[in-house]
C-alpha cells in the first residue's frame, strides 16, 4: 500500500517509519526542511511543502496514494483544510488527528474516513496496564468488550481449550496463541497460530482472550 504522513512531529515521523519499517511505500511531508532532511531515509519520499495547496500534491502523486493520515499537531484549522483537500483530489482514505471531541466530529463531518487523538489513546492503553498489569497488551473493541493478551496462566499450563472450555466457564474465547513456529527449536521465529481445541497450553505462550471486560478481569495469572 501507499501511504502519506502529514505532520512529521512525534507521532507523524513515528507512524511513518513504522509504516516503511513494515515495508509500505511511505511519503513524508512537513513544512519544516530541517525534520525532512531527518526523515530522508527513514521513508520511501520525504517532501518540504504546503499540504492544504491541492496543485503542490497532486504534483507529488498524493492523488494516488491509498492512506493519508493528517498528524498535523495542534493548528485544527490546518488539520481541516488538509482534510478536505485531501478528500477533494481523491484519496480514498483520511485519518486526520483530533485534539478534542469537538474537532473529531468537525473532521468526521467534513469528510475525514477515520479520527485519531494519540494523547487519549496512549492515557487509554496505559489505564489499563495500570489497572491489570497480568496483561501485556489489552484493547478496547466496544463498550465492555476487550481482546487482551496474556501469558498462559500456570493452571492452565498442558491443558487443552477442550478440556478448559473456557467459553462456557469463563466466558472467554481464546482466538490466537503467539508461539514458536517449531515448538521443539529455540531459535524458531515466534508468530500468532489459530489454536488447536485438542492441543496442551504451554508456559512460554501467549494467548490472546476476548471476552466481557468483568470476564476478562478475572483471567488467572
Amino acid at each position: 500500500m501507499r501511504f502519506t504522513i502529514i505532520g512529521l512531529g512525534r507521532f507523524g515521523s513515528r507512524l511513518a517509519a513504522q509504516l516503511a519499517d513494515k515495508g509500505q511505500e511511505v511519503i513524508g511531508i512537513d513544512r519544516d526542511p530541517r525534520i525532512i532532511e531527518e526523515m530522508r531515509d527513514r521513508v520511501t519520499l520525504a517532501i518540504s511543502l504546503d499540504a492544504t495547496d491541492e496543485q503542490a500534491l497532486i504534483m507529488q502523486g498524493i492523488d494516488k496514494v491509498d492512506v493519508a493520515v493528517v498528524g498535523i499537531g495542534t493548528d485544527f484549522e490546518a488539520i481541516a483544510l488538509t482534510t478536505v483537500v485531501l478528500k477533494e483530489i481523491g484519496v480514498p482514505h483520511v485519518v486526520a488527528r483530533a485534539v478534542s471531541p469537538t474537532s473529531a466530529r468537525i473532521l468526521k463531518s467534513i469528510g475525514a474516513d477515520d479520527v485519531v487523538n494519540p494523547e487519549d489513546e496512549a492515557a487509554d492503553r496505559w489505564s489499563h496496564r495500570l489497572v491489570a498489569p497480568k496483561f501485556m497488551r489489552q484493547f478496547e473493541l466496544d463498550q465492555g468488550f476487550s481482546l487482551v493478551e496474556i501469558p498462559t496462566p500456570r493452571k492452565w499450563v498442558g491443558q487443552s481449550l477442550a478440556k478448559l472450555n473456557l467459553r462456557v466457564t469463563e466466558g472467554l474465547h481464546v482466538v490466537a496463541v503467539r508461539r514458536r513456529k517449531d515448538q521443539d527449536d529455540p531459535q524458531s521465529p515466534i508468530s500468532f497460530q489459530i489454536p488447536q481445541p485438542g492441543e496442551p497450553l504451554r508456559a512460554e505462550e501467549v494467548l490472546v482472550v476476548l471476552g466481557q471486560d468483568e470476564d476478562v478481569a478475572r483471567l488467572p495469572r
